[in-house]
């Protein structure tokens, strides 16, 4: 702007008065081009630069004539009475002592140049440049204050997105244990006082399924995890399972607890003691879990009953899977799992 002013100014000069506006309009010009780049490593250099320039732009009126009332020194003293503050946000004193020193090098050189003391554009700077601090505190302390929730409102999402963590973590260990020890309690209190044989071997499988969680970053090869169903909760398992089939832990195991949980409910529901356990890989995972038992209608189950929608869909959607139940009444079921690997 102060730039501008000069080359405005310049149109009404001649001679030797055109260099002087050029050179002051320039200095200010480069001043606050090279202020906005280095400020920071030496204000106080640019900040006796700036008082410099103000003062001289004033007293160039000795030289120029007077402008008590218009011309562009006093447009450019006005605006330099102004943006001072919003060169030195942080240095509050420099914007200070740079706006005095406009205020006092104009009025000064109006009265050195004959023009009387310029009353009204001299108020008028002050109060541009009182305006222009509080204006400059205002838009600081609003600042601040957006920080302030832009802060707090991060540590809220942080802690809602820890709690929604633990929620999930506390789901997924529960889905593990209906799995697992839930299922197989339910199993020893459904059985007859002489059908135990599998207990020992189901009781181990759990175990083992509850002590690897904390190893389940790796690879795991999805084949040998099926493989451990022969013989399961007393089932007569006909197994297809043409492997390795070798994909993300996270993945293999939501295959994993699905098929459990699908031959848990062969075994307690179906009637089928015979079903059939296929798996391979082609391009994309895909599992197959069919029995040939009394079927089930699964847009009517109960909603007490979570297995087929919490340990088979839900742990399979979180794993980036797909699940599609097959079944009618009197029909069997047929549970198809797909997986693909992004």
């Amino acid at each position: 702007m102060a730039g501008l002013c000069g080359v405005f100014g310049l149109a009404g000069y001649h001679g030797a008065d055109t260099l002087i506006v050029a050179v002051l309009a320039g200095a200010i010009t480069l001043l606050s081009c090279a202020q906005g780049l280095w400020y920071a490593v030496a204000p106080v250099p640019f900040a006796a630069a700036g008082i410099v320039l103000a003062v001289t732009l004033g007293l160039s009126q000795l030289v120029l004539g007077a402008q008590p009332y218009t011309g562009w020194i006093l447009a450019t003293a006005s605006i330099m009475s102004v943006t001072c503050y919003f060169e030195w946000p942080h240095r509050q004193l420099a914007a200070h002592a740079v706006a005095a020193a406009t205020v006092a090098g104009y009025t000064a050189g109006c009265v050195l140049a004959g023009g009387g003391f310029p009353v009204v554009p001299s108020v008028r700077m002050v109060l541009q440049a009182l305006l222009a601090w509080l204006g400059l505190r205002l838009i600081l302390r609003s600042a601040r204050f957006c920080d302030r929730l832009s802060r707090r409102a991060a540590r809220r999402r942080s802690t809602a997105e820890a709690a929604r963590a633990q929620r999930a973590a506390d789901s997924a260990y529960l889905a593990l244990l209906h799995d697992t020890a839930s299922t197989t309690f339910l199993m020893v209190s459904t059985a007859a006082a002489d059908d135990f044989g599998w207990l020992p071997g189901q009781a181990r499988r759990d175990l083992e399924v509850l002590t690897t969680q904390s190893v389940r970053e790796r690879e795991t090869d999805l084949a040998e995890l099926l493989e451990s169903f022969d013989g399961h909760m007393d089932l007569d398992v006909r197994l297809d399972v043409r492997g390795p089939i070798v994909l993300p832990a996270e993945a293999a195991f939501a295959i994993y607890h699905g098929v459990r949980e699908a031959l848990s409910n062969v075994r307690k529901h179906s009637g089928d003691l015979r079903p059939t356990v296929s798996a391979h890989q082609d391009g994309q995972v895909e599992v197959l879990v069919r029995d040939r038992g009394r079927g089930f209608d699964p847009d009517h189950v109960p909603p007490h009953r979570r297995g087929l929608s919490d340990s088979i869909r839900a742990r399979m959607t979180e794993a980036g899977g797909q699940v599609e139940v097959t079944s009618a009444a009197g029909e069997g079921t047929t549970v198809h799992w797909t997986w693909t690997r992004g």
